[in-house]
């Protein structure tokens, strides 16, 4: 019941979040290819830095369930407000360097050009105001699920995609006397609803009164959060944007159909993930609060039950792609070529993602026991080796798309192994501790 109450409205939220985001895509798709590939590369590589940076909100969520679970509200509020202060700073920092350097690395490391490069360029200036957004947006989501108020991430979560769509309808085609604005429009609707997601947290916790009136010491908890999040950060910053940038960059040099196939088929499979990323969340959230009240008995039950289930959901949605391989993706674009192609890579991508749903719910249970370092060593040199692997592939071998996903595959089942042994180990050291 814990476990369910926590993942099923955060599965909820994701998979309304990831098909709303599809009929966003859906309309990028339709304004022409070059335009989808490069919102493509920019969205993955802004939101990899997002994802690298969001280690601040794993970091309060593993801290403020510890508070919870050792009921201390003040610690809670001194973790959520530094946070949220931080994310704001890192926010403002990264929108500046945007703004300096962004065309410059648009045109030299993505090779894109002309007039695309000044769509790219505007595009990218505008969308990465969603980073302290969505940095932000992940922290009160965090609080949320502390308290186990989840209702609420999935409400906010529908109104700021709903607002999408309806925004990016607006300016990507000029609908009721606006101006058509193509890529550029999606940039404007995505940062837009992201921050009316914002108000509405900040209005249900204001009108819930969920925060008491404690005194705040914004910097008490500084150290803590900070201690915990930087191996996290370095964690991502190895295993997602240095090889999503290196993906990128390999996808690149195949050509733009073939980022175009890539991006079409991480959109899909990303909805038959959502139930991972819910169960993990929940995972890292009842394992922190256990062991805020000294509990490590059900550490492994936790793990297990959230595997299992996370599995199934994934088992039911890929067979509902598959089944529909050769329509899903006119969902999202009408160009043929394109539909045609990516259909061919569905059965692969299902098979390599797989094992990506007990590594991700290990990696986050890691994390809540307080082996961030051994998380991030273990995902760091596994990541980079595949990458290597997979440019080994493609840009020296010749091969194609299908060995993306192959190494890929390797990936994950590597790190599974690994991180399945070292948390028996872990786990027989804790429960010797307590006892």
């Amino acid at each position: 019941m814990r476990i369910n109450k926590l993942a099923i409205p955060l599965m909820l939220n994701s998979i309304s979040s990831t098909v709303i985001n599809l009929c966003d895509q859906a309309m990028v798709g339709r304004t022409y290819l070059e335009g989808f590939a490069c919102v493509g590369i920019i969205g993955s590589n802004v939101y990899s830095i997002t994802g690298i940076l969001g280690a601040i909100s794993v970091a309060f969520n593993i801290l403020g369930s510890k508070a919870k679970g050792k009921e201390d509200s003040e610690d809670l509020n001194n973790s959520l407000f530094f946070s949220i202060t931080i994310s704001i700073l890192i926010g403002c920092i990264f929108f500046a360097l945007c703004i300096f350097w962004g065309k410059n690395i648009l045109e030299t490391c993505f090779n894109i050009h002309g007039k695309t490069l000044e769509d790219a360029t505007i595009y990218l200036s505008i969308f990465s105001l969603s980073v302290g957004i969505n940095l932000v947006l992940f922290n009160i989501s965090s609080y949320f699920k502390i308290i186990n108020k989840t209702k609420y991430i999935l409400y906010g979560n529908i109104i700021s995609c709903l607002l999408n769509i309806l925004f990016d309808y607006i300016l990507i085609f000029g609908k009721f006397g606006f101006p058509k604005l193509g890529i550029v429009g999606n940039a404007i609707g995505s940062v837009m609803s992201i921050t009316v997601c914002v108000v509405f947290y900040i209005f249900i916790i204001v009108k819930n009164n969920f925060i008491n009136k404690t005194k705040v010491n914004i910097f008490k908890n500084a150290k803590e959060i900070l201690t915990v999040s930087s191996p996290m950060i370095f964690q991502e910053l190895a295993e997602s944007t240095i090889v999503v940038f290196m993906m990128n960059y390999i996808l690149s040099k195949m050509g733009l159909m073939e980022v175009s196939i890539y991006n079409l088929l991480f959109s899909i499979i990303n909805i038959a993930l959502m139930p991972m990323y819910a169960y993990s969340q929940a995972s890292l959230t009842i394992i922190s609060e256990d062991i805020g009240a000294n509990n490590v008995n059900s550490a492994s039950k936790i793990i297990k039950a959230c595997t299992f289930r996370a599995l199934m959901f994934y088992a039911f949605i890929c067979l509902i792609i598959l089944t529909f391989r050769n329509s899903i993706p006119m969902i999202i674009t009408n160009d043929a070529s394109l539909i045609i192609n990516s259909s061919k890579y569905m059965f692969i991508i299902i098979i390599a993602n797989i094992i990506n749903i007990p590594s991700c719910i290990l990696k986050t249970s890691m994390q809540a026991l307080g082996k961030e370092k051994i998380v991030f060593i273990y995902s760091s040199v596994i990541s980079i080796f595949a990458t290597v692997l997979i440019y080994v592939f493609v840009c020296i071998l010749g091969y194609g798309l299908n060995s993306i996903y192959i190494g890929l595959m390797i990936n994950y089942l590597i790190l599974s192994i690994l991180l399945l042994k070292k948390f028996n180990i872990i786990k027989e050291n804790l429960i010797s501790k307590y006892i």
